[in-house]
């Protein structure tokens, strides 16, 4: 019908540009300041290491990110600590360690008064996210930071770095070895042995005053047989999206795209607000401010279309791997597998590395990686054994967070899918069971994260009572029940705290983590509800249609000029 009346042709054509038009103005704008948020968090993701001494309150933050009740991972384990020399009680009540993301205390069985203990690590919050803690037979104790390992030393009461050598990766997890005093740091990638009192091979001194000696030694656990090595489409989009794909080289062209998406958003906004001030100049007869904010409405426009314009495809490109990084569309990507490609080391454990235990029951170690678990032998020199998908308890993507000897053979296992007992040995029907209900775990969902976010777990508070720490509700029994154990007892010193002096107003959260949940949409979760899962799939489809309406405005624009010049 159109093609038979010119007219109307003509018209339906101008209503449809209006409507490209008046989709891209008014969604623009609002998606604009959702823009500068992804924009500027994005820049903090893919600089963890500039922005680690960067802290935010939590006061600030949506009541879910306080501290009640120790959720939030400020504990993740515990280990008993018997030094008179620390003893917060004249009782001589046990004392313990707790550890977590804000750093290591010093408390008793009792929880009764908190002391800092993180003298020697290092200051910023983030930095001092510590994974786990573990006690040597002579009664040394060893940590694992995001980034290093540390001793204490207990005669100048610090924490002291160890030099992993060539080490440039986050630390995964700190364990003993068979004779209970060789300590074994895991990274991402490779392991590395600490043996105490050596005279030979790479000497590590602990402190520039302490005669203690250490040979470390970096470790690359072999292929398992027949193995080939995979990785996700999900990576892969990860890295794109990053710009890690291509190095730091990459980041820095998508920290670039960033910078262009904040000019589109605020010239965006400008362009909206500017024509209202316009219209009041206008009508007081301002002549000289109306002409001032018509050339700044020229200036914006002018910048603002040639920018976006030309960029379309960079920005299309972020917002693309972007919404495919959160579901629906992250559960295809992270199910479908690509050829790993393997470095000159043979290593073809790259980044795939998160915890590891040492098995007293079958004298080998047990390594969870992010394709499963392994057993491998005490010297990290043989093929190791991957254990089968179906005899071992489901981790969430975070991976394992809770690992510890039931005192039977066994191990207690938890993740934010839930928290498990699980005996690799016994390979009957009922070896994974679930810890709260003693009944075998049946995993059903697609969904890799459950209603229980295990992320600690103690048997040291309470006269030896097994306590779940969990992420967002904080402290449960064996049952699944939630305990109080928050103690605000009045000081009994100046160096001794109440835990909510001490952990629950003084624990801020990194700078680097509130740009995570920002740009993971989490922080939304309050206001959206189960919805906050689809808001960077959502936010994601909404802004490639604003970037694509854009450039169709922009390109039919410039034919019609190339048209009126010819």
């Amino acid at each position: 019908m159109y093609l038979c009346n010119p007219k109307m042709n003509v018209m339906a054509r101008l209503k449809y540009n209006f409507t490209w038009k008046k989709y891209h103005r008014w969604l623009g704008l609002v998606l604009s300041v959702f823009m500068l948020v992804f924009s500027v968090s994005g820049i903090i993701l893919n600089h963890r290491e500039v922005f680690s001494g960067c802290e935010v309150s939590r006061k600030w933050l949506p009541a879910s990110y306080h501290i009640k009740n120790f959720n939030n991972g400020v504990v993740k384990g515990t280990v008993m600590k018997k030094s008179a020399a620390h003893s917060l009680s004249s009782e001589n009540c046990d004392s313990v360690l707790a550890y977590g993301c804000a750093g290591v205390f010093l408390t008793d069985s009792r929880l009764s008064t908190w002391q800092d203990f993180n003298a020697g690590l290092p200051e910023s919050i983030d930095e001092r996210n510590v994974r786990h803690v573990v006690k040597a037979k002579d009664g040394s104790l060893w940590c694992a930071a995001l980034r290093d390992v540390y001793r204490y030393d207990e005669n100048s009461h610090r924490w002291k770095k160890v030099e992993l050598p060539g080490n440039e990766e986050r630390i995964m997890d700190v364990a003993l070895a068979k004779d209970s005093m060789t300590v074994v740091a895991l990274t991402r990638s490779r392991v590395f042995t600490i043996v105490p009192f050596v005279q030979y091979g790479e000497i590590v001194k602990i402190g520039k005053s302490s005669s203690e000696t250490y040979r470390v030694e970096s470790k690359i656990i072999p292929a398992p047989k027949k193995y080939e090595p995979k990785t996700t489409l999900f990576k892969l989009v990860w890295h794109l999206h990053s710009g890690e794909f291509f190095g730091l080289p990459g980041k820095l062209v998508v920290d670039a795209i960033a910078l262009v998406l904040i000019v589109l958003s605020i010239t965006g906004i400008l362009l909206f607000i500017l024509p209202y001030g316009i219209r009041r100049a206008k009508k007081l007869a301002a002549k000289a401010r109306m002409k001032r904010l018509g050339k700044q409405f020229a200036w914006n426009m002018k910048w603002h279309n040639k920018i976006g314009y030309v960029t379309i495809v960079l920005t299309l490109w972020i917002a693309i791997t972007g919404m495919c990084l959160r579901p629906p569309l992250m559960v295809p990507l992270v199910l479908s597998k690509l050829p790993q490609a393997v470095g000159e080391d043979g290593n073809v454990w790259q980044d795939k590395l998160r915890a590891i235990r040492w098995d007293a029951v079958q004298g080998d170690w047990l390594v969870s990686t992010s394709e499963g678990f392994l057993r491998v032998d005490e010297d990290f020199s043989q093929a190791p054994k991957m254990l089968p998908d179906a005899e071992c308890p489901k981790l969430s993507p975070m991976g394992v967070t809770v690992w510890e000897s039931d005192g039977k053979g066994g191990w207690i296992v938890g993740s934010f899918r839930g928290i498990y007992r699980w005996n690799p040995v016994n390979h009957s029907l009922n070896q994974i069971l679930d810890y709260f209900t003693g009944k075998p775990s049946e995993e059903t969902s697609m969904i890799p994260i459950s209603d229980n976010l295990v992320c600690g777990y103690s048997e040291d508070f309470l006269g030896g009572k097994p306590l779940v720490f969990d992420f967002a509700k904080g402290v449960e029994d064996a049952k699944g029940q939630a305990v109080a154990l928050c103690n605000d007892e009045p000081k009994k010193s100046r160096n001794e705290e109440s835990m909510s002096d001490l952990i629950c107003e003084t624990a801020p959260m990194s700078l680097w983590n509130v740009a995570l949940e920002l740009h993971v949409g989490r922080c939304y979760s309050p206001f959206l509800g189960p919805l906050s899962d689809l808001f960077v799939f959502l936010s994601g489809l909404l802004i490639t249609l604003v970037l694509l309406s854009g450039y169709i405005i922009s390109h039919r624009r410039r034919k019609k000029a190339q048209a009126r010049l010819k």
